[in-house]
C-alpha cells in the first residue's frame, strides 16, 4: 500500500547531488542503498551511483561510478567518502549477510569499453559539465549484461571491497536475457537468496520489462531463475523496473518498483510465501512529495526506491532517484531521502 511518508523540510536537502550553478559545481546521482552504521548511531553510509565527468543522467550507460558516502543523518547530506568501483557502474544494493556485506551492481567498470562496439564511442562522454550532457551520449549495449555479472564483497560497510565473480551455470538466457538487472535481494532465513530481475523484449510477447524471480542457496552460490512449477515466471508482467524487495516484521515479503504503465510511479507488489506475488491497488509512493507549510513539489522523473528499515524491519526512509523540471539542465538528476511516520 501507500508508504505514509512525512513531509520534507521547508528547505529540502540533496541526500546526494549538487545543484548546478554559475561556479560549475554541479553534481548528478541516482540513487543507491543506505545502511546505518552497526557501531555508531550517529552515521549512515550511502553507495550511490554518480555521474563522472560533469556529466548528466544521460550519460549513466558510460558514466556512472559508484561511491560511498557517509552522513550523520539518514536524509543526508551525505558527504563523498571514496570510489568502490569506477565506470560503468551502476544500480548499487548492498545485502547483510553473515560474514559481512555484498554488494550488487550492474556494469564492467572497464572505463565504458564492453558494449561500445559500433556506438562511435569507447570510454566515458566528455561533453559535459555542471552535472548536465549537452548533445548526445550513445550508451553502450548491453552485451555487458552477459560479459560482467559479479558483486562485490566487504567485511564492513567501509570495506575494503572486492569484486567476486557471480555463478550463473544455469542461467536461462532466453527468457531472463539480461541476467542479474534490477536487483535487490534478500537474505531468508536458511541462507538462500530470493530476488527479482527483469527481461528487455525477450521472450515475445513479453513487455518490454517483465519481472522474474531468482534463487540461491546462499549469496556466493549459483543463482537462476525460479523453477517454474514453484512460481509464475515471469513472476509480474506489468512494465516495472527498479526492483526493491524486503521482509517485514511479520515474516511476509514486499516489493517496490518504478512502473511506467502505473501512473504514481511507486508500485507495490506482496507475497505470504515469496513465489506467489500481488500487485497493490495503491501506489507506494508518487512523483510528489509534500513540503512543510502546505506545499508540495512534483518531479519529472522517481525512480530506484530503495527503503532504510530499522532493527525490527520497519520502514524509517524512502531512497528514490529523482528529476526536475530545471530550464536547460534537463538531465540533471540527484538522490532523494524522504522519512516515513512511524
Amino acid at each position: 500500500g501507500e508508504l505514509n511518508l512525512l513531509p520534507m523540510p521547508a528547505k529540502p536537502t540533496l541526500a546526494y547531488g549538487q545543484y548546478p550553478d554559475q561556479d560549475g559545481n554541479g553534481l548528478a546521482s541516482w540513487g543507491g542503498s543506505i545502511w546505518k552504521d552497526p557501531e555508531n548511531d550517529k552515521r549512515w553510509h550511502l553507495f550511490v551511483s554518480e555521474m563522472t565527468q560533469g556529466c548528466g543522467l544521460d550519460s549513466w550507460l558510460r558514466n556512472s561510478r559508484i561511491v560511498h558516502a557517509t552522513s550523520d543523518d539518514a536524509m543526508g547530506p551525505y558527504k563523498f567518502e571514496k570510489e568502490i568501483i569506477g565506470f560503468f557502474a551502476h544500480e548499487p544494493t548492498v545485502v547483510k549477510v553473515d560474514e559481512g556485506y555484498v554488494m550488487y551492481k550492474i556494469g564492467c567498470a572497464d572505463g565504458a569499453v564492453t558494449g561500445s562496439n559500433g556506438t562511435g564511442l569507447v570510454g566515458p562522454c566528455t561533453h559535459c559539465s555542471n552535472g548536465t550532457t549537452f548533445g548526445d551520449c550513445p550508451g553502450t549495449d548491453q552485451s555487458y549484461e552477459r560479459a560482467c555479472q559479479d558483486f562485490l564483497f566487504a567485511p564492513t560497510l567501509d570495506g575494503p571491497w572486492e569484486r567476486q565473480n557471480m555463478s550463473l551455470a544455469t542461467w536461462n538466457w532466453t527468457e531472463a536475457n539480461l541476467g542479474f538487472e534490477s536487483h535487490a535481494p534478500v537474505v531468508l532465513e536458511n541462507g538462500n537468496i530470493l530476488t527479482f530481475t527483469r527481461s528487455w523484449g525477450s521472450p515475445a510477447p513479453l513487455p518490454n520489462s517483465a519481472i522474474w524471480l531468482a534463487t540461491a542457496d546462499s549469496w556466493n552460490g549459483s543463482y537462476h531463475l525460479v523453477d517454474s512449477k514453484l512460481a509464475a515466471q515471469p513472476a509480474l508482467n506489468n512494465g516495472m523496473e527498479d526492483t526493491f524487495m524486503f521482509r517485514d516484521a511479520a515474516g511476509y515479503l514486499h516489493a517496490l518498483f518504478h512502473s511506467w504503465n502505473n501512473p504514481y510511479v511507486g508500485a507495490h507488489a506482496f507475497s505470504r510465501d515469496g513465489y506467489n506475488w500481488t500487485m497493490a491497488d495503491t501506489a507506494a509512493f508518487t512523483l510528489s512529495t509534500d513540503v512543510e507549510g502546505g506545499s508540495s513539489i512534483t518531479y519529472v522523473r522517481r525512480e530506484r526506491p530503495h527503503l532504510l528499515l530499522d532493527d525490527d524491519l520497519n520502514p524509517t526512509h524512502l531512497l528514490t532517484a529523482v528529476t526536475t523540471d530545471n530550464g536547460d539542465l534537463l538531465d540533471w538528476s540527484f538522490t532523494h531521502v524522504q522519512a516515513i511516520a512511524q
